[in-house]
């Protein structure tokens, strides 16, 4: 059990739900178990982060806010319950700091909001210090990640049209564009070493489509077994959920989008999806390449 101490109001000053500047004795602040992880012990080190996901990190810009509606909802709270919530609260959303460093931000935080003093300031330290003791680190040389511009579409619907979009083209030539562009974001740390990803497309009546499968990280590094998402089943990481977005946004910067509000109507250049490949597709596509070639040695 981890023992962080809060410096609460004096019993007896009519003041309830404030909490004293100067240190004295106090009632402590318990986490949870052993078993819930980040809270589990006084020298929790920073979250871990599989060096398949490891790439450049860039502060949430809701991060602070967020962090500042903790410290203010610590003005209206009656019980110690109430108290240790929100230092929890406050600590899992900076989860690069290690759990001592993270109630330091939050005791020093409340104290200074609690004296008048600039709080916001502080919060604003912590959530720099959290990310910049992300293990991704930062990007490298002059690469810039790839913009979309998002404007009202047909019936309500939204046109997006990605930063390298030119106006229609055969979806095999914007294949190479996009696997040189997948090299060039590794090599900026935009996207993680030691990937591969397979490029592919369709064409169809109507159509043509772009598929990225993201190739070298394996299920035990994607999923996280402490979180449950809103169907019941584990979480992904949010450095998962993160690649994914990033590869995929690589992948429609040569497209434009005109998608209406509802599902009868769809104006692309192309289709584009990509995902992360899971341990079963993995498994599936070796297979496969093992039969192929069993058949081509037959011969």
């Amino acid at each position: 059990m981890t023992v962080i101490p809060i410096n609460r109001q004096p019993k007896g000053v009519p003041v309830g739900g404030q909490f004293a500047a100067t240190a004295h004795a106090e009632p402590s602040l318990s986490l949870a178990p052993a078993t819930t992880g980040r809270h589990s012990a006084p020298a929790t080190a920073n979250r871990p982060v599989p060096e398949s996901l490891r790439m450049a990190h860039f502060q949430d810009p809701r991060l602070a806010s967020e962090l500042e509606w903790e410290i203010e909802r610590t003005v209206i709270a009656f019980s110690d319950a109430e108290m240790d919530y929100r230092a929890e609260s406050f600590s899992d959303l900076v989860p690069n700091l290690q759990v001592e460093e993270a109630y330091g931000y939050f005791n020093k935080a409340r104290d200074a909001h609690h004296a008048g003093q600039d709080w916001k300031a502080i919060v604003a330290e912590a959530a720099a210090a959290d990310t910049a003791a992300h293990p991704g680190g930062t990007l490298k040389g002059d690469y810039r990640p790839p913009l979309a511009t998002h404007q009202a579409g047909y019936e309500q619907g939204t046109l997006t049209t990605g930063q390298k979009y030119t106006g229609y083209r055969n979806a095999t030539d914007i294949c190479k564009d996009i696997r040189a562009d997948l090299k060039k974001a590794t090599e900026a740390n935009y996207l993680p070493a030691g990937l591969k990803y397979s490029v592919t497309n369709d064409k169809y009546s109507g159509g043509q489509s772009i598929h990225v499968s993201v190739q070298g990280v394996s299920d035990s590094d994607r999923i996280d077994h402490t979180n449950l998402n809103h169907r019941g089943d584990y979480a992904e990481l949010k450095e998962a959920e993160e690649l994914q977005e990033r590869v995929e946004a690589i992948t429609n910067a040569y497209n434009r989008t005109d998608l209406g509000n509802n599902a009868d109507y769809a104006n692309v250049a192309y289709w584009g999806r990509a995902e992360i490949e899971t341990d079963r597709a993995r498994q599936f596509r070796e297979d496969e390449a093992a039969r192929r070639k069993a058949a081509r040695d037959a011969r």
